[in-house]
């Protein structure tokens, strides 16, 4: 793309600068939200400023756009002056456009503006190699002054925009931030659910007596709670899921899940060239196999690829582009066992749903879609909003004892807590005994709707376990 393409794209795309209170009524993002029965707004990007740079990460269509636009309004009517604020999506450039783009923006575009600017730049994980040019750019250029918000759909490249640029992310400290699809806590604040405010605990402090006094709090609303979570594991928390459900018959839009199916087939696996038929069977697959290790060579077999490793590495795919997560087995010294099977979760219920949705597959079984939300809340609470920390995924793992039995999930970051994903009403005592046996009676097991303990673990309901993980 030349310079003139550049800047025509940039005098399009920043209504702001020609209309800085009305533009909004024509933007498509703000529009569509607006538009939308949901009241929700995680606010990922409160507190950017210069000159850092900060990196938002998380699936497609779970918001990043929108919420990019909402802080150039936030910025608008803080008083910013509308050309500080230049945006771009990065979809189709390569990196010379990003250096090209900068020169257009800075030198033509906005040449009268003296104060440091904001970088919005959309999807930048879609342009191959990307850290290093934003880390030229931070070096050679006046952008090394401005504060910088990348957004991107993959983790592929996480590690290498780690060292790229480290000593060139300002004065922030949190830098790096994650969107997932709202977790429970906020999908019932979406559905106006009359509850009380509950505290966020960190999952070591669940067997605390503030833990307790949480969940007697709680007690009058256990009936509406548990129905709220049968919603929240068949819905998920998509934005535009939920606000389907608010304004529908109470089903998943076909339309939406249509754009998930893509975010799999047309973006996870894009580069792979999987058939749509090796990705339907992938999904198939895995949503089959949730809560279980999964083997690589059965799955290979499955999906028709050549190798164990060819099925790992598809997997990987999945995981990189935050449509997948790695439960690992707990091995020496608190950290992951990585020669042993892991297993797989999806990050949202709907990835378990669509082979039902979309092939007419047998659906997904509740008890394993409960089990695969707590231990993301799991997950989002301990990374505290931190992608890097999320993506290390060594921070909820399961275990395994030397007769076969597992535990669901544990791990050094859980402290001496362990929980179990049981989505029962009966046999605490019975299903709670390899936790008990494991961990000295120090845990909490995951039930439909009812309370209880047993020799020290407390039986608690799955979405009461996850209102107070927060997220």
């Amino acid at each position: 793309m030349n310079e003139s393409e550049l800047g025509r794209q940039l005098t399009s795309g920043n209504a702001w600068w020609r209309e800085p209170r009305e533009w909004q009524k024509d933007d498509r993002d703000l529009v569509a939200s607006s538009g939308s029965p949901l009241d929700y707004d995680p606010d990922p990007l409160v507190g950017i400023a210069a000159p850092s740079l900060y990196v938002l990460r998380g699936p497609r269509r779970v918001g990043k756009s929108v919420q990019l636009k909402r802080t150039v309004a936030r910025l608008l009517k803080e008083g910013t002056e509308p050309r500080r604020i230049i945006h771009c999506a990065c979809d189709g450039l390569s990196t010379d456009d990003l250096r090209r783009l900068e020169r257009v923006a800075r030198r033509q575009l906005t040449r009268s503006i003296q104060e440091p600017r904001y970088w919005l730049l959309d999807e930048i994980t879609a342009v191959r190699g990307w850290p290093e040019t934003i880390k030229w750019l931070r070096d050679n250029t006046a952008m090394g002054e401005d504060c910088v918000v990348l957004t991107g759909s993959s983790g592929r490249d996480l590690e290498d925009a780690r060292k790229a640029l480290a000593g060139r992310r300002g004065q922030a400290t949190d830098s790096d931030r994650l969107l997932m699809p709202m977790g429970f806590s906020s999908f019932c604040s979406a559905l106006a659910a009359r509850l009380p405010r509950a505290p966020t605990l960190r999952p070591r402090d669940f067997l605390s007596s503030e833990a307790a006094d949480a969940v007697e709090e709680l007690l009058p609303w256990l009936d509406e709670i548990a129905s709220l979570w049968e919603v929240y594991i068949r819905i998920g928390g998509f934005p535009r899921a939920v606000a389907g459900y608010l304004i529908g018959d109470g089903d998943v839009d076909p339309a939406f899940a249509g754009d998930l199916w893509d975010v799999i087939h047309g973006d996870a696996l894009r580069r792979e060239n999987f058939s749509s038929a090796q990705s339907a069977r992938l999904l198939r697959r895995l949503a089959r196999n949730l809560a279980s290790p999964i083997n690589l060579t059965a799955l290979a077999e499955d999906i028709g690829v050549g190798s164990h490793s060819t099925a790992g590495r598809r997997i990987k795919d999945l995981v990189d582009g935050y449509c997948a997560w790695p439960c690992h087995r707990l091995g020496d010294g608190g950290l992951p066992n990585l020669a042993a099977q892991t297993k797989v979760y999806f990050t949202d219920p709907l990835f378990a749903w669509l082979p039902h949705l979309r092939d007419q597959q047998p659906p997904p079984v509740p008890s394993q879609i409960s089990e695969q939300q707590l231990g993301l809340a799991l997950a989002l609470n301990l990374a505290a909003g931190d992608s890097g920390r999320f993506a290390g995924f060594s921070s909820v793992m399961y275990a395994r004892s030397a007769t076969g039995k597992e535990v669901d999930f544990c791990g050094r970051h859980l402290g001496p807590v362990a929980f179990e994903a049981k989505y029962t009403d009966r046999g605490f005592a019975r299903e709670s005994q390899t936790m008990r046996a494991m961990f000295d009676g120090r845990g909490v097991l995951a039930t439909r709707a009812q309370l209880g303990e047993v020799d020290g673990v407390r039986a608690w309901p799955a979405g009461v376990i996850a209102l107070l993980l927060g997220h």
